[in-house]
């Protein structure tokens, strides 16, 4: 089978390969987020340990050799082991710039980013392009489902209300809505669902 599901090593290619991907996955709310520099952010973290952006958590697609897509994903241990962590790396990676957004990362990280006691979140997860129809961010979903299922209760993602396609696909994986939620970021609301899967019987 040309598809192959790793976990991220930490090297300064796939670095870019994860700031390109995280962008994808959302290409106006990271800029509005984190500002201009947020692709040597994510370039930063992920080279990091024990951050929510690390490559400890994450999982790369490899499609006949080449990285396809990732996805990023932690239980709600993690967050809260790693969230304060995070913050202090962004702070030494973005200076003064990262203070002023401070407000809006906050808001993003009380309302998106909330976990419950026994979650396993989807942070992000995206496929190039070139690769796409060949079931590659199905695969890596259930590689996450997989790996959750011991050491969480059910799985959890927000995606923005506008995509339909990403929300079929999740609906089509046993996801249901639970509840929506919004932030304000540049004068510009960004509208999400919470999904929700259980694990048990899985």
């Amino acid at each position: 089978m040309p598809l192959r599901i790793l976990p991220a090593k930490g090297t300064k290619e796939e670095a870019g390969h994860f700031a390109r991907l995280m962008e994808m996955s959302a290409p106006q709310y990271f800029p509005a987020l984190l500002g201009p520099r947020f692709r040597d952010v994510f370039e930063a973290l992920f080279l990091e340990k024990e951050n929510l952006f690390s490559h400890e958590h994450v999982v790369f697609g490899v499609y006949d050799g080449e990285i396809a897509g990732m996805l990023l994903g932690y239980d709600w241990k993690t967050r809260e082991r790693e969230e304060k962590r995070t913050g202090w790396l962004m702070i030494r990676i973005l200076g003064f710039d990262f203070l002023e957004r401070l407000p809006g990362f906050i808001r993003a990280s009380l309302s998106s980013g909330r976990l419950e006691k026994g979650d396993y979140y989807i942070s992000n997860v995206a496929v190039y392009p070139e690769f796409r129809g060949r079931k590659i961010g199905k695969s890596l979903l259930l590689h996450a489902e997989e790996r959750a299922k011991d050491m969480a209760e059910r799985m959890a993602l927000d995606v923005e209300k506008d995509n339909e396609i990403a929300i079929a696909v999740y609906k089509k994986l046993g996801y249901s809505l639970e509840r929506e939620h919004s932030l304000e970021l540049e004068g510009r609301t960004y509208r999400f669902y919470r999904m929700v899967k259980g694990l048990k019987g899985l």
